[in-house]
């Protein structure tokens, strides 16, 4: 037979599930609803909402009265996530949503870090190469594809060259210092 103090422990830790079953609640909610997703991703979501929601569950009543249902078992899962929905929900809502408002920010942050070398890349070296390369096509093609290319071409093919060799030389010689 039980204790009425062991039954209260019980119960204050099945309100303390309960609790935590609200705060999932809400991170669940504010996450779909940033992500609006539909069909079967919006399922995936719900099915792994039951699943974390049945482990606090079955976490609570193992901890605390080994597995043994009682009807004031359940009774403390309901009073909890009520409670946990009048006093604390609006609050930690707010604060979930900020949280993810930080952590999408900074990823944008973090992923303009990780572009920017790429966009480096793009307009100091592949592009500078295009135009040269689309220079030599229409000129191999104005020229009826000669054997031999102009010498205006060779010299302009020079003058890239020498600028490309300038830069690299002139980065090496600030790398030093």
């Amino acid at each position: 037979m039980e204790t009425v103090h062991f039954q209260v422990y019980v119960f204050s830790i099945t309100v303390y599930g309960g609790i935590i079953i609200g705060l999932a609640y809400d991170m669940y909610r504010v996450i779909k609803g940033v992500h609006r997703t539909k069909g079967m991703i919006t399922s995936l979501w719900d099915i792994l909402f039951l699943l974390m929601t049945l482990m606090i569950a079955v976490w609570a009543i193992f901890s605390s009265n080994y597995g043994d249902l009682r009807i004031y078992v359940f009774i403390g899962f309901v009073v909890g996530f009520f409670l946990y929905e009048k006093i604390i929900s609006k609050i930690a809502a707010a604060l979930f949503s900020y949280i993810l408002q930080s952590i999408r920010a900074a990823v944008k942050r973090g992923s303009r870090l990780i572009i920017l070398p790429l966009r480096f890349l793009w307009y100091f070296i592949v592009r500078p190469f295009s135009k040269i390369r689309e220079y030599l096509k229409t000129k191999i093609i104005k020229t009826k594809k000669k054997a031999l290319l102009p010498k205006k071409l060779l010299r302009d093919a020079k003058k890239y060259y020498k600028l490309i060799i300038k830069r690299d030389n002139h980065k090496e010689d600030e790398q030093r210092l």
